[in-house]
C-alpha cells in the first residue's frame, strides 16, 4: 500500500501541537517547583505527563516522515528557582484553562486531518485532555473555584420567534439575552479575566520596557473586553465572573524567557480570535454580535503587535510554508 504524504493541514496541526506542548514542557516544572497544595501538584503533574506524551508521539510521526522538528524552547528560557509569581489555586486553574482550549485545538485538528495515523493521535490527544480539563474542574470545584454560568428559570414550554425583535440590539426594546448568548458571555469573560491575570504577571517581570508596557496595554484591553461580557450579563441582572488579579504576587523577578512569554500570549491570542468569531456566529442579538466583531478586530490587532515584537527580536520560528514557485520560476 502507498503511503501517503502529510498533507498542509496534518503538518499545521501537528507543527502547532509541538510547539505548544514544548512550552509546557518546560514551564510546568517551574509551577511545580513551587506548589506547596499536594492535590493541585498532582494536577501539574498530570499536565506535564500529557505535554510530553503528545510531544513524544508528534516527533515520532515527523522524524518518520523525515520533517525537521522544530527549535521550540530549552531549559534556557525557564528560570525554576525564582519567588513565587502565581497562587497554586492560580496554576490549577492554568491547566484548567490550557485543557479548555486544547479540547477546541485538539478537535479541529481532527476534523481538519484526513491520515488514519494522524487522527488516531489527535483522538489520543483529546483523550489525555479530557482527562486533564475533568480532574482540573472536579478540583475547583471542590474548593470553590469554579466560575461556572449562572442558572436560569426553565420556560414552560418550546417557542418560535415571531418577529424581527428577537435580532433587535441598539435600538428598540431588546429581549433579555438567551441561554447560547449567557454561554458565550460567560465563556468569554472567563478568558478574559485570566487573560488580564497572566498579562498583569507578566508585566511585572518582563526583561524591557517595550514589553512591559506591550503587556499592559494587553491587560487594559482583555479588562475592557471582561467589562463588555459583564455589563452585558447585568442588564439581565445576572451575576458578574470572579477575576484573578488577586492570585498573582508582587514578584518582579522572571521565571520565564521574554520569548516564551510573547509566544504564550500570542497562542493565547489566536485562541481568542478562535473564541470570539464563533461567538459571532452563534449569538443572534445584533449589539452582541458587534461587540464579538470589535473585540475580534481589537484582539487581531494586538496579535499583529506581538508577531511584529517576536519578529524583530528574531524569536520567531516560521510554520512550515508552500513552495514560492512563482518566485523559483524567475530564478530560473
Amino acid at each position: 500500500m502507498m503511503k501517503i504524504q502529510l498533507n498542509a493541514s496534518e503538518i499545521a496541526n501537528l507543527w502547532t501541537t509541538d510547539m505548544n506542548n514544548l512550552v509546557y514542557i518546560f514551564s510546568i516544572p517551574y509551577y511545580m517547583n513551587q506548589c506547596e497544595d499536594e492535590e493541585i501538584r498532582s494536577i501539574i503533574e498530570l499536565a506535564l505527563e500529557i505535554s510530553q506524551d503528545i510531544v513524544g508521539n508528534v516527533e515520532k510521526i515527523f522524524k518518520q516522515e523525515n520533517f525537521p522538528l522544530p527549535f521550540g524552547f530549552t531549559e534556557e528560557d525557564v528560570y525554576l528557582h525564582t519567588p513565587r509569581l502565581y497562587s497554586d489555586q492560580f496554576a490549577l486553574l492554568q491547566y484548567n484553562t490550557l485543557a479548555e482550549n486544547g479540547l477546541m485545538l485538539y478537535g479541529l485538528s481532527l476534523a481538519t486531518s484526513t491520515r488514519s495515523d494522524v487522527r488516531d493521535f489527535f483522538t489520543h490527544c483529546i483523550s489525555l485532555t479530557t482527562k486533564l480539563y475533568n480532574r482540573s474542574k472536579d478540583l475547583l470545584e471542590r474548593r470553590g473555584l469554579v466560575n461556572s454560568a449562572p442558572t436560569i428559570p426553565f420556560p414552560e414550554r418550546a417557542e418560535f420567534a415571531h418577529d424581527q425583535g428577537f435580532l433587535t440590539g441598539w435600538f428598540g426594546d431588546r429581549r433579555p439575552l438567551n441561554v447560547i448568548e449567557i454561554n458565550q458571555l460567560v465563556f468569554n469573560s472567563r478568558g478574559a479575566a485570566f487573560a488580564c491575570a497572566k498579562l498583569m504577571s507578566y508585566s511585572q517581570i518582563a526583561g524591557s520596557k517595550e514589553l512591559r508596557e506591550f503587556f499592559v496595554t494587553g491587560k487594559e484591553m482583555f479588562g475592557k473586553h471582561f467589562e463588555v461580557f459583564t455589563s452585558l450579563l447585568r442588564e439581565d441582572d445576572l451575576p458578574s465572573q470572579m477575576t484573578y488579579e488577586s492570585e498573582v504576587t508582587n514578584s518582579t523577578v522572571p521565571p520565564f524567557s521574554d520569548k516564551m512569554m510573547m509566544f504564550f500570549i500570542m497562542s493565547l491570542g489566536s485562541v481568542f480570535l478562535s473564541r470570539y468569531g464563533t461567538a459571532i456566529g452563534l449569538c443572534n442579538r445584533r449589539d452582541i454580535g458587534l461587540h464579538f466583531t470589535r473585540l475580534m478586530a481589537e484582539s487581531a490587532a494586538y496579535l499583529e503587535d506581538a508577531a511584529n515584537i517576536m519578529i524583530k527580536n528574531g524569536w520567531m520560528e516560521q510554520p512550515p510554508q508552500a513552495t514560492a514557485r512563482k518566485a523559483l520560476a524567475e530564478n530560473r
